[in-house]
């Protein structure tokens, strides 16, 4: 089974792993992918970065979506192929999901224009990843697309992505919400000089944070989201449901770097115990070399006839030397790339899919290359894990 099959073979893909490791691009290629298949597809980014708009002849991302002009890499005798493109407005995803689960306008207005909201919504732990994921359950339950690709936030590590919406239901914990919103809060500080110091020191440190100072705004916020608890609570099932659903797949981008991989392989383990299993590995930015080969003495062979070719070709022997050093670290690199891979994939099921992708010397410039990628991960073989597939696109 190829990388290909998998997307073939579900409805919303999700792209995770470490931030630095080429996500963004993968997302997108995949999208990209299943629009020249014929499906109607979506990536969503949460890395807007410029070039990979230009990669899809764009000037920017927007937040919301935009069609993407893909209908001269359409395959021929397929029709209703679309590529759109989106990023998420952490700020913008936030309002809209407050207006969705506001009771009434006097509640949406309320809490839209509280100056605590307002800092929590772009500042608040873990809120991009929840938004992130609140926008593709958005995008899913529209029925416009019949393929979504989430390029998750590139956090420093995986996991907060999965923590994300017990974050949030933790921060909406009614228990605690039921002791803030008491009356007395609204009276701000003057109801606190009294209190013990380590009520004091809690709310010094919040209003530190926030640059809030007044006790009374947050009082009103957690007044105002209360009526807002069992909406959210319900979408948490329904976040957790999509997650978990048959028709939807995590693909983990990675690279061969020892952290990258210790991130990767506690993602997967952390997953499985989630209910969220990986089904698809894409190895990025793997050094390999042709010349290098697996024994030590044959490398070494393998160097001198190198250096006797370019001594025959009359190149000096200062620079046959540089050549030949470089080589031979880039082959030492390789190896040992080589034997971390190794070890990570032979930890994980057997059933999951894993696609190496070389590291090249240009990015993905324009819709033609990103295609190409997306060609080339949907038809690696799951079994062909290594190899020198030199002209490949290479993602950033």
């Amino acid at each position: 089974m190829t990388l290909g099959d998998l997307v073939d073979r579900h409805r919303i893909i999700v792209c995770v792993g470490s931030g630095g490791v080429g996500k963004t691009t993968i997302a997108a290629a995949l999208a990209l992918q299943g629009a020249i298949a014929g499906r109607r597809a979506m990536v969503v980014t949460i890395d807007p970065a410029r070039r990979l708009a230009q990669s899809l002849g764009l000037n920017t991302l927007r937040a919301g979506g935009e069609r993407v002009p893909v209908e001269h890499l359409l395959r021929e005798g397929t029709t209703g192929g679309t590529l759109s493109a989106g990023m998420l407005d952490q700020k913008s995803a936030w309002d809209e999901f407050i207006a969705r689960h506001a009771p009434n306008a006097q509640v949406r207005e309320t809490l839209l224009a509280n100056e605590f909201y307002q800092h929590l919504s772009k500042s608040f732990a873990g809120s991009t990843e929840y938004m992130a994921i609140e926008e593709l359950c958005r995008i899913d339950e529209s029925g416009a697309f019949d393929l979504i690709v989430l390029d998750t936030p590139p956090t420093g590590h995986a996991l907060e992505f999965l923590d994300a919406p017990r974050r949030l239901e933790d921060f909406f914990d009614r228990s605690l919400i039921a002791w803030l919103v008491r009356p007395t809060m609204s009276a701000g500080w003057s109801v606190w000089k009294t209190a013990g110091k380590s009520v004091r020191f809690v709310f010094e440190r919040i209003e530190a944070a926030t640059g809030i100072q007044a006790l009374a705004q947050i009082a009103d916020f957690f007044v105002a989201i209360e009526q807002l608890i069992d909406g959210i609570t319900e979408r948490s099932r329904k976040v957790r449901s999509l997650l978990q659903g048959a028709d939807t797949a995590f693909v983990l981008v990675s690279g061969p770097d020892e952290q990258v991989l210790e991130d990767a392989d506690e993602l997967a383990a952390r997953m499985r115990g989630l209910g969220m299993p990986l089904k698809g590995v894409v190895m990025n930015r793997v050094h390999e070399a042709a010349e290098c080969l697996e024994d030590d003495a044959q490398t070494h062979a393998s160097l001198q006839r190198i250096d006797a070719a370019l001594a025959v070709a009359g190149v000096d022997p200062e620079s046959r030397q540089w050549f030949t050093d470089t080589l031979d670290i880039i082959c030492i690199q390789a190896s040992t790339e080589a034997v971390r891979r190794e070890a990570f994939e032979a930890a994980l099921p057997e059933e999951v899919v894993v696609a190496t992708v070389p590291e090249q010397p240009r990015d993905v410039h324009d819709l033609a290359a990103l295609a190409q990628l997306g060609r080339f991960l949907a038809a690696r073989p799951a079994t062909a894990r290594a190899g020198n597939h030199a002209g490949e696109p290479h993602p950033r």
